[in-house]
């Protein structure tokens, strides 16, 4: 169990330093920055850092809790809180987590040539087991080198998905320099850009059935 209140911007390496021990165990982020708390020193809890909070939980191999600071304190009107921009992005990540096999999903980021970022604008990935998919989190306006050459296949597949509202685009198709029958892979790398004004991004990688 993980408590950070203000120091959200160290929840990555706090959730990844727990989920890396020996055994596993399941690492909860219990406690972070509520929405709307007006009380943090690093300013207003807003929904595009409700979003950063648990796609960095998630990110780094961890469960994610949210809270919202109407409802914690009881305040008139907290049965209202249920349907802030957060809560609701946070219940957007779910959905987009359920239509993927999550559960094969290990954080992994060595998949950034270059472009990681660090605290409060840090980016985060996590492929598949079996290498056909990796999701990446990139927290705000950025460019990021990644490696599409770690997907095993000639051919990957590239979608953008807006963690605000679920929103999917098209972002190419690339070739990975793999099974190309010769000795040594391509090893290719692809830049890619967060969309104009999305405030962060997810980037959906699939392999390409080879043919």
């Amino acid at each position: 169990m993980i408590q950070t209140w203000c120091d959200w911007f160290q929840i990555y390496p706090m959730v990844s330093s727990d989920a890396m021990l020996s055994p596993a165990k399941p690492v909860v982020l219990s406690e972070g920055a509520y929405e709307n708390g007006p009380e943090y020193p690093t300013g207003p809890i807003t929904p595009l850092l409700v979003r950063r909070q648990a796609w960095w939980t998630v990110m780094a191999g961890g469960s994610h809790t949210y809270g919202q600071n109407q409802m914690w304190r009881m305040e008139p009107g907290w049965d209202s809180t249920f349907e802030t921009p957060g809560a609701l992005q946070v219940t957007l990540m779910k959905r987009i987590l359920s239509g993927l096999n999550w559960w094969e999903l290990i954080p992994d980021q060595s998949l950034f040539a270059s472009g990681v970022g660090s605290e409060r604008a840090l980016n985060a990935a996590m492929r598949s087991a079996k290498n056909d998919m990796a999701l990446i989190y990139l927290s705000s306006q950025c460019h990021a080198f990644i490696q599409v050459h770690k997907i095993a296949s000639k051919q990957v597949k590239a979608t953008w998905i807006n963690p605000a509202d679920g929103t999917r685009k098209d972002a190419g198709g690339f070739p990975t320099g793999n099974l190309t029958g010769k000795p040594f892979p391509d090893n290719r790398v692809e830049l890619f850009t967060t969309p104009g004004h999305w405030e962060d991004a997810l980037l959906l990688l699939e392999a390409v059935e080879n043919k």
